[in-house]
């Protein structure tokens, strides 16, 4: 089954680096994505531990904790990762951390006014508030804010024209740190197609990228 197979992936992945948040946030979202969410909850805290500021991660590991009957722990964490949302000015992950909020019946917190994250063009000095939407429609597919959309795609090829019809700068300069990061812990050599490979999963995880 394809949930296997990417299960398998990413349980490699973390198992490699198992200090690369990246790996195991990917192994949460795949085992919460199979209905094994004591053990997506267990990966995606992995992942906090290691990244406190991963505001989708928050949003997993509350709907995992919650599927598990442990309600108000999803709720604790949830509540956390609105703070989180706001202080990083995630606009997406916020919503949908407020929207599983309302629905398990806890309340959600005010937004808090914050100045805008350095780096982060486009943010409005409450992170918690909307943006006016995009002329275009944009709307980046791992934070949501609907400015700084790339120019132009980032390399060649249909994953490039993805990243930049989904991506904003602010989420592709993080990747790029955090590309770094991944070839350097895991040894990859992107000329082998298996390392070029394992290189775009985890960009298309930490992207968030939409088929």
């Amino acid at each position: 089954m394809a949930d296997d197979v990417r299960i398998r992936q990413f349980e490699k992945m973390a198992q490699d680096d198992p200090n690369n948040e990246l790996g195991h946030f990917s192994l949460g979202k795949a085992y919460l994505e199979a209905g094994r969410n004591t053990e997506a909850a267990t990966s995606l805290k992995r992942a906090l531990d290691l990244n406190p500021t991963m505001s989708k991660a928050y949003e997993l590991i509350g709907t995992a904790l919650h599927r598990a009957g442990q309600r108000e722990l999803a709720i604790e964490m949830l509540t956390r990762g609105i703070t989180v949302a706001d202080e990083r000015g995630d606009r997406k992950p916020r919503e949908a951390i407020a929207a599983l909020l309302r629905e398990f019946g806890a309340p959600v917190p005010e937004p808090k006014h914050v100045s805008a994250p350095q780096g982060r063009p486009g943010s409005s000095a409450d992170a918690g508030h909307a943006q006016p939407p995009s002329p275009d429609g944009f709307s980046c597919a791992r934070c949501g804010r609907p400015s700084g959309k790339l120019e132009k795609p980032p390399f060649k090829g249909p994953l490039g024209l993805r990243i930049h019809e989904q991506v904003c700068q602010v989420c592709w300069r993080e990747w790029i740190g955090m590309g770094t990061k991944v070839i350097n812990e895991m040894g990859l050599q992107l000329a082998n197609r298996a390392h070029q490979d394992t290189y775009d999963q985890y960009m298309i995880e930490f992207l968030q990228l939409r088929v």
